[in-house]
Order: structure tokens, then sequence, then C-alpha cells
């Protein structure tokens, strides 16, 4: 199987209905979908990670949205608030979902709300994949991040790195280069590697920021 890491684009950075009106929320954050189903009567249960203060425009939202069938919430004392929605369809969300299902792919959770989009990894055959990508794409504006060989044990800033980026970060890490202070020179990475250090350097660097850019979500 090979696997997607993609955002997904919707405008606003947020799909119609109770996801766009969570956003609007002032002193709320959407932090994560921690999961998602898809019913057989075309409506979803969700539930959301969010962050922030304002716990009471949450649930007055959920209470008085037309989008929202029940709901509940569950508080955190470090501001952290999860709230579990049934809602009713949104019929270009189904669309994609239905796309997913027809080329049978796994859509990991959970997805996480970035300043980009929508960040999740999506998991098939890769003829699957390509065939669903251009039907989604008319549908939604996807930017894809990377692509690889899928490994469920993984977690999923790894994924994000090439096969070459992940092998050379694990090689300078077992010589010791990022101890304090560093044990082996960036030559010796770069033999071990068996390539130039400007090649190298350019691995590191690239896996580096994937790391950064991965643990603060953006």
């Amino acid at each position: 199987m090979r696997a997607v890491e993609m955002h997904l684009m919707p405008e606003e950075r947020a799909f119609p209905g109770i996801d766009a009106a969570l956003r609007e929320l002032p002193d709320i954050r959407r932090e994560t979908l921690m999961n998602f189903d898809w019913h057989g009567d075309g409506t979803y249960t969700v539930l959301y990670q969010l962050s922030g203060s304002a716990v009471e425009s949450v649930r007055e939202l959920l209470a008085e949205h037309e989008q929202v069938r029940s709901f509940d919430l569950v508080t955190e004392s470090d501001e952290r608030i999860y709230a579990f929605v049934h809602i009713t369809e949104r019929e270009g969300l189904s669309r994609l979902l239905d796309i997913a299902d027809n080329h049978a792919l796994l859509l990991e959770r959970p997805f996480r709300f970035t300043d980009a989009g929508i960040r999740l990894t999506v998991a098939g055959e890769e003829s699957d994949l390509q065939a669903a990508f251009a039907k989604a794409a008319d549908e939604i504006q996807i930017d894809v991040e990377s692509t690889g060989r899928y490994n469920p044990a993984q977690p999923g800033f790894l994924k994000r790195m090439t096969e070459r980026q992940y092998e050379a970060l694990l090689t300078a890490y077992e010589l010791g280069y990022y101890e304090t202070p560093r044990t082996v020179s960036f030559e010796e990475v770069a033999d071990a590697l068996d390539c130039a250090p400007s090649t190298a350097n350019e691995l590191l660097r690239r896996a580096e920021s994937e790391l950064v850019s991965a643990i603060l979500d953006r």
C-alpha cells in the first residue's frame, strides 16, 4: 500500500456547516477531528478536539445550529474540549467520502486542522489513489505534501519524510550527530550514507524541516 500525506483545502479552510461555524468562534481553536463516522442514513457522528476557554459559546452554537441533531461536551482543566456531535448530511462532503469508499481508501485518523487546511493521511493501492484524487480534485483543492510506502506503525510525522531522508536522520542520530557535544563530524555522517556532504546536508535539512513542521502543525 501507498500513503499520501495531504491537505484538504476547502474555502475558508473549513467545510460548510458546523465546521465553518466552529472555526468562526472567538477564543476557540479546532485542533483535531479525532473520529468521523458516516452512517447509512447520511448523517455523520464526529468527535472534535478543541482548545480554548469559551466552552459556553461552543455549547450555545451546537444547541442552536440547524445541522446538529445532538451533541455532548467533555472539558478538561487545560482548556481542552471534546465535542461529540451528530450532524446532518452535507452533499459535498458525502461526495468526497463516496469517492474514498469506492476506491477502498483508508482515511487515517485523526485529521488535523492547520492554518493551511485539514491535514490527513490517505492510504491505498497506488492506482486507486490516483483515480480517487483525479475525481476529488473536481470537488476540493488538494495539496499533496508527501507520498511513500504505508506503515501503520510509523508515527505520522515520519510518514512525511522520504525513505532517504529518514535513513539520513536515523544514521546521524545513531552515530551521535545530535548529541551534545557531537561525537561525529558532518563528513562522517556523509560517509556512512555513502554520499557527498552537500547531499547529506540537504537530506538532513529537509528531514529536520518536516519534523519541526509536523510538531508545530503548520
